[in-house]
């Protein structure tokens, strides 16, 4: 069924397609059908998949073992990738949907992009790809011979989240950023320019526009401040807090307790994630452990282990385990075979509807990789659940849904509830002391994190529109971290050749942040609502709705929906409001808000920041 033009279109190598040919069926495609649009759909989510396949492969054999054979390998891929989309978006923006169904309206709109030129595609691509070397390449030495010099993962990971020595924190973070950093600028400033002209052509005026829009909300970036405003005050109390902890742990000529935190002291490379603070932060040290790292070294948590813990989180809930050749096809350790790797945690779709992997550099008996790990498995059960939508819809119902599912799991798995099910918390006994203990570690890897999200973001969509001139990104980038998120390096970083904020995997390789944020805020709403169904009672920090296939199925039921519809639909269809809202998330930390103020205040600690900016 349909014109011999869609055969001739879909059937062939896009490489072959003439200019006079694609305006040709343009023109077909205005007088066709719905009908022949849905098999035009049909046909294009088939070989549409079949190349994001074809380049999901590639693309990971160059991530676990990155050589420039790899790399080209890759690139050809994409390459191929967006020139089919770039055709294919031509003849579906073409068809006049007057009387078509909401849903084929919908997956035409979702169907391929305007790409750049072939030049500027592959100029595009080889940037991306060189700043992914540099990151997964780079090794920090941290002695003067030059001889004690790691990777990322998990050599300076180790360091930055065990080591209290103040220097040597300070000349590990700092040299990461001149290598890596400074490398990656003058390819960051070509992925600027030539993602910003992509964003045009597909009728948006900048990158920050394009991504905004991917919300299909009329005012999205004033949404999230206004959510943020909410958040601001629980975040004051817990950074005040955590300022006093560094104090007591590093002295007054290191910490000012007027001021903002050094960055460098902060857990991790970038401060993201507070929560290997824990321990210094932790109200009740003399209670039982909540973090069972000495517990899961008892009891030998190797990584395959720490998987197979993961993987029974979900079958608890009815709901998928892995596919037999995740076990073989996955990177799940680093490689001690020479290669050279990216070690960032992700998870992997393959588009068949059969292979889901996850590529990480785990670390055995480490709680904060288990925790990572439900957070992977998360995406993995995404995937497998919209596995069976056309392809235009596989994906999370905005960029947000996908990692508050991650985020959700890993913080159920984190309860003592589910940890002393698993008989890693061994004699537990839950009372006010022990809650506050949990909710301080929960906030460390949740409230931390909002400002620092926001943050990244606004600094780029200011560069994105032009707001900024060059020579300023990197300034532009510390003054926000000032203002709203209170951090501050602890060395000089104002040097043009510096860009700090690329030192990161999500900025280097073209992720969005603010997709973090708005996870953060929906794992609490899905939270809720799954705690509800599971037939918990109590407060909402004491659920875990581990084991309840009511629970598991009701969350498959909105996963398998993936991006088929609106992300307000699908919100609702979980948590019964269409809106983005902070009232769970406040509802679950309200006591340790509570005892934080009274902390503070206990302390004389002033809230806020020398250079803090008022929302």
């Amino acid at each position: 069924m349909g014109p011999s033009w869609l055969v001739v279109l879909l059937g062939l190598s896009c490489a072959l397609l003439v200019e006079g040919f694609t305006i040709a069926t343009k023109e077909l495609a205005k007088e066709a059908t719905e009908e022949e649009a849905k098999a035009f759909l049909e046909e294009y989510n088939l070989q549409y998949g079949l190349l994001l396949n074809e380049a999901t492969i590639a693309q990971w054999a160059y991530d676990t073992n990155i050589t420039d054979y790899n790399d080209e390998i890759a690139q050809n891929a994409w390459f191929k990738t967006s020139t089919y989309n770039d055709e294919a978006f031509a003849i579906a923006d073409a068809f006049d949907t007057t009387g078509f169904s909401e849903d084929t309206k919908r997956q035409l709109k979702k169907v391929g992009s305007r790409s750049l030129n072939d030049t500027e595609s592959t100029e595009l691509s080889q940037a991306i790809s060189a700043m992914g070397k540099i990151y997964g390449s780079t090794k920090v030495c941290v002695d003067e011979a030059e001889e004690e010099c790691y990777n990322l993962e998990p050599g300076l990971t180790n360091i930055l989240s065990e080591s209290k020595d103040y220097d040597l924190l300070l000349t590990v973070w700092q040299k990461w950023r001149d290598q890596v950093g400074r490398a990656n600028k003058p390819h960051y400033v070509k992925y600027v320019e030539l993602k910003n002209k992509q964003a045009v052509l597909n009728d948006h005026d900048d990158l920050g526009d394009e991504w905004r829009d991917r919300y299909e909300t009329d005012d999205f970036a004033n949404d999230v401040v206004q959510l943020y405003k909410d958040m601001e005050p629980l975040y004051l109390e817990l950074h005040a807090y955590i300022r006093r902890k560094l104090f007591e742990t590093y002295g007054e000529d290191k910490i000012d307790l007027l001021g903002p935190l050094p960055a460098h002291l902060l857990g991790d490379m970038w401060g993201r994630f507070w929560g290997n603070l824990y321990t210094m932060a932790v109200p009740f040290p003399d209670k039982p452990q909540i973090v069972p790292n000495e517990e899961m070294k008892k009891q030998n948590y190797t990584v395959q282990k720490m998987f197979e813990t993961g993987n029974n989180f979900y079958t608890s809930l009815g709901m998928y385990s892995v596919p037999d050749t995740f076990w073989n096809m996955s990177m799940l350790e680093k490689p001690d075979d020479g290669r050279e790797v990216i070690c960032h945690a992700t998870a992997w779709d393959f588009y068949d509807g059969e292979d889901f992997r996850i590529r990480m550099c785990t670390r055995e008996n480490a709680f904060e990789d288990l925790q990572t790990i439900h957070h992977e498995l998360g995406h993995v059960q995404y995937y497998q659940n919209y596995k069976k939508q056309p392809q235009v819809y596989r994906d999370g119902a905005n960029d947000g849904f996908h990692e508050a599912i991650g985020e959700l799991m890993s913080l159920v798995s984190s309860t003592p509830s589910y940890l002393s099910k698993i008989g890693l918390l061994p004699g537990y006994e839950p009372d006010e002391e022990q809650d506050l203990n949990f909710l301080v570690s929960q906030s460390l890897v949740t409230v931390s994190t909002l400002p620092f999200h926001l943050v990244y973001d606004l600094w780029r969509w200011n560069i994105f529109s032009g707001k900024v001139n060059e020579s300023e990104w990197n300034n532009e980038f510390w003054r926000l971290k000032l203002e709203l998120v209170g951090v501050a390096p602890a060395v000089d970083r104002s040097d043009v050749e510096n860009l700090d904020g690329t030192a990161l995997f999500h900025i280097n390789q073209d992720y969005d942040m603010i997709r973090y944020f708005v996870r953060t805020i929906l794992q609490f709403q899905f939270l809720e609502s799954l705690c509800e169904e599971s037939g918990h009672t109590g407060p909402l920090y004491r659920c875990d709705f581990s084991g309840s296939e009511a629970a598991g199925s009701k969350l498959a039921k909105m996963l398998e929906l993936g991006s088929s519809l609106p992300w307000e639909e699908v919100l609702k269809e979980l948590t019964g409001t269409d809106k983005m809202s902070t009232r769970p998330i406040l509802q679950f930390f309200e006591p340790l808000h509570t005892w934080l103020q009274e902390q503070n205040a206990m302390n004389g600690d002033v809230i806020g920041w020398e250079g803090r900016k008022e929302f």
